[in-house]
């Protein structure tokens, strides 16, 4: 076993006070990543351009943020990687298929310890949604509940998207995922006006999003090279969950890229058989099958290869409730948050395990 820090924080505040506050915190550094050549000046004014139409609110951020650091707004990380990774798996149940009656999002999210923040915060800018959230290159999220029980979260649709060497280059000019989520989470009410605003979006990365809300709709919504399709459900009528993992799910949009990772397919068929066997599930039986390791469960331990359970996350939309445990071990416990009640900041060094992966779990083959 391995020791590592992980961290809960809470942000409060107009914009430009949450930027001040996050350049208080002891990492600040880390989120100076001088902006490469083709950033120009013109393109950083097309990416603030961007975000101030679907993500009002990030500059403000971005600018306080800067002027507390002394960090150029270009320099930082956020800026210019958001325009244009990831590996996670998602499931959403109905209130119809659990004890408790409540619809729950569970997810695994795995990739790099090194390259990953181990942070999960509270956020509530002035006349927005406040939201609990893990965050991502510091000023993005992942995965979230917000005020009103709107649950979010997502998993990479085929192989990562980004501006980095060596990641698939985007097909179009948008918005990265973390973009996406933070906007959803501080401005829409239920799944259903969440949907509608991906549906505008400019959405560069390849992505499945998980939707749910209080009422029990449930939204897989997928979009690969800029087109986009979505599938939905409802406790009144037909199958009540959905699942995804890292390839293409829905039908209209699999001649785009019709394979995918051998262990994303393991692993969607796994989510499909556990949906299946039972009627309703307890939130311990859902607990304990996304950290039961990989191909039984969802969690595996190969951090130097980008694929170790960073997280697993159940968003409860009616309870507003993020509960998460770190790491892929179950040793570490799992810690719940409420949306509306403040916690105060804390720290922690938990446990992980690192182990070397095998060729045949990178492999890719057909979805079929």
């Amino acid at each position: 076993m391995e020791k590592q820090k992980v961290s809960y924080y809470e942000l409060e505040g107009t914009y430009r006070e949450i930027g001040r506050q996050i350049a208080g915190q002891e990492d600040t550094g880390k989120w100076y990543i001088p902006a490469p050549e083709y950033f120009t000046r013109e393109a950083l004014e097309e990416a603030l351009g961007l975000y101030d139409m679907y993500c009002p609110g990030i500059r403000e951020e971005l600018e306080g943020f800067s002027e507390a650091a002394g960090i150029p707004v270009k320099d930082i990380a956020y800026t210019w990687m958001t325009m244009l990774v990831p590996r996670c798996s998602g499931l959403i149940l109905t209130g119809k298929k659990t004890l408790d009656g409540h619809p729950k999002i569970a997810r695994n999210y795995e990739f790099t310890i090194e390259d990953e923040d181990l942070k999960l915060c509270r956020t509530a800018p002035a006349g927005k949604y406040a939201h609990i959230a893990g965050t991502i290159v510091e000023f993005g999220r992942c995965e979230g509940i917000n005020e009103k029980g709107l649950a979010v979260s997502m998993s990479s649709c085929g192989f990562p998207v980004s501006n980095m060497p060596g990641m698939r280059a985007p097909k179009i000019k948008g918005l990265q995922f973390w973009a996406v989520i933070r906007s959803l989470l501080e401005n829409c009410a239920n799944a259903q006006e969440a949907l509608e605003k991906v549906m505008q979006m400019p959405i560069a990365y390849n992505i499945n999003l998980y939707l749910a809300d209080p009422s029990g709709t449930g939204i897989l919504f997928e979009t690969m090279d800029g087109e986009k399709a979505y599938k939905q459900i409802s406790p009144n009528e037909g199958p009540q969950y959905l699942c995804g993992t890292n390839h293409i799910i829905i039908e209209q949009l699999k001649h785009l890229e019709p394979a995918g990772m051998n262990n994303s397919i393991v692993r969607y068929d796994r989510l499909k058989k556990f949906a299946e066997e039972k009627e309703r599930y307890s939130e311990e039986e859902i607990r304990k099958f996304m950290l039961a390791e990989y191909p039984e469960g969802m969690t595996a331990h190969y951090y130097k290869d980008g694929f170790g359970t960073i997280k697993t996350v159940i968003l409860d939309p009616v309870e507003k409730r993020y509960s998460i445990c770190w790491l892929g071990q179950e040793e570490n416990g799992w810690k719940d948050y409420l949306v509306d009640e403040k916690k105060g900041a804390c720290v922690e060094e938990l446990l992980y395990r690192n182990e070397d992966g095998n060729p045949e779990f990178f492999a890719f083959r057909p979805i079929g």
